[in-house]
C-alpha cells in the first residue's frame, strides 16, 4: 500500500514508511503542496505509541548514525504549548540540577507559545550553545551544556513552514523534547497534553532512557506546578508506573499557576539570578526547587522526590547553583527588583 493511500485510509505507520515519511518532509524535491497533504493527512487522527516511537527514532537516525553519549546525563525540558507564559522554569532548573554535579545536557528552541523560549533566554544570559561535537569536552569543563535544536536537527527547519500552514499541533510538537541528540540516561519530560503521557513514557522506555519522568502539571502546565496534582508516568529500566504528586505533600506553598508568569528574556533573567542568589523567596522560587528535586530524583542522586527538594534547596541555598550560572559565563547584573 502506498504511503499516501495508507495515510488517507488513516492506517498506522511501520518504521519503514515512518521513516519515508520523514524523508518526504525534508525533501528539497518534494513540493510544500505534497508536504502539507501529507501532514494534514497524518495529523488529521490520533497517532499510535509505536507511530511515536517510529518517527522518534527516524529523526534521530536522518542525523545521527551513532547517537553521542555522556554517562550519567539529562535532560530537563518541556513540550510547551500550555499557554501559561510562565518564566523559564526548566532552565533555571538545569542550573540547580548540574550544581549537585549532574551532566545536563539541555536541549531547547526559541519560543513559539511564550514570551521567551530557552534559546531567548540564553542570549540574554550571554550563555553560548554547544555543538554537538564540543558538548561532551564542555560538559567535562562546566557540567552543563546548551543545544540548540535549530542547530542539531537543522532538517526540522525544511518542515517548519509546513506546521506553520497547519492550525492544530501536529507530532513535531511532541518530538522535540524526545530526540535529544545525546542518547541520555536520565530525562525530565513536562507535557502540556495530559492525554499522551502514557504514549511518550513508553517510547522514551523504547528510546533507552535508564530513568525518566514524564509529568503533566496541575491545571495544564509542561512544568510541575504548585496548584495541585500533578500527574507522574515513572520510567525505570523499561517499567512504567503512574501516580500523582502534590507539591503540599512536599512541605512546599499552594500557589496558583499565575504566580509563575514570566515575561520577556530580560525579565526572565532577572528572575532566574533572583531564584539562584537566593533572593526571591517566592513561589517562583518553589516551582524552582520541585522541578529540581524531581530531576534529582531520576538521576538517582537522593532516594526520592522529597529528599530531591530538600537537596534543591540546600543547593540555592548553599550558594552552590549560582556558582553553576556564574561557571557558565552568565550575566550577572543586579536585577533585584
Amino acid at each position: 500500500m502506498k504511503l499516501l493511500t495508507k495515510l488517507q485510509q488513516q492506517h498506522p505507520l511501520n518504521q519503514n514508511e515512518m521513516t519515508n515519511f520523514i524523508q518526504l518532509l525534508i525533501a528539497d524535491d518534494t513540493s510544500n503542496e505534497k508536504k502539507l497533504e501529507m501532514l494534514q493527512r497524518f495529523s488529521a487522527r490520533e497517532f499510535t505509541q509505536s507511530e511515536l516511537t517510529f518517527i522518534s527514532r527516524s529523526l534521530i537516525d536522518s542525523m545521527y548514525d551513532n547517537q553521542p553519549q555522556y554517562e550519567g546525563s539529562i535532560c530537563v525540558c518541556g513540550t510547551g504549548g500550555d499557554r501559561s507564559n510562565s518564566f523559564n522554569i526548566s532552565t533555571t532548573v538545569s542550573f540547580v540540577v548540574a550544581s549537585a554535579g549532574v551532566p545536563v545536557i539541555k536541549h531547547g528552541n526559541k519560543s513559539v507559545t511564550s514570551s521567551s523560549g530557552s534559546t531567548d533566554l540564553l542570549n540574554a544570559m550571554n550563555i553560548k550553545t554547544q555543538s554537538v561535537d564540543e558538548t561532551a569536552n564542555y560538559i567535562d569543563k562546566k557540567g552543563l551544556a546548551f543545544l540548540s535544536a535549530t542547530e542539531t536537527y537543522p532538517i526540522m527547519k525544511n518542515i517548519q513552514p509546513i506546521r506553520k500552514m497547519i492550525a492544530m499541533p501536529t507530532i513535531f510538537n511532541i518530538t522535540g523534547p524526545l530526540i535529544n541528540p545525546f542518547k541520555l540516561d536520565y530525562q525530565v519530560m513536562g507535557v502540556y497534553d495530559a492525554t499522551k503521557l502514557d504514549k511518550i513514557a513508553q517510547t522514551l522506555a523504547d528510546l533507552g532512557r535508564k530513568r525518566a519522568i514524564v509529568l503533566h502539571g496541575a491545571n495544564g502546565m509542561d512544568e510541575a506546578t504548585l496548584s495541585g496534582d500533578n500527574i507522574i508516568y515513572e520510567i525505570t529500566e523499561g517499567m512504567i508506573k503512574n501516580y500523582t504528586l502534590n507539591a503540599q505533600d512536599l512541605d512546599l506553598d499552594y500557589a496558583e499557576n499565575e504566580q509563575l508568569t514570566g515575561g520577556n528574556a530580560e525579565e526572565n533573567l532577572a528572575i532566574t539570578i533572583d531564584i539562584l542568589n537566593n533572593k526571591d523567596q517566592s513561589a517562583k522560587r518553589d516551582v524552582v526547587v520541585l522541578n529540581a528535586g524531581i530531576a534529582l530524583y531520576v538521576s538517582e542522586q537522593v532516594e526520592s522526590i522529597k529528599a530531591g527538594v530538600e537537596k534543591a534547596n540546600e543547593l540555592i541555598n548553599s550558594g552552590a547553583a549560582l556558582e553553576q550560572y556564574k561557571k557558565m559565563g552568565g550575566q550577572l547584573h543586579d536585577y533585584s527588583r
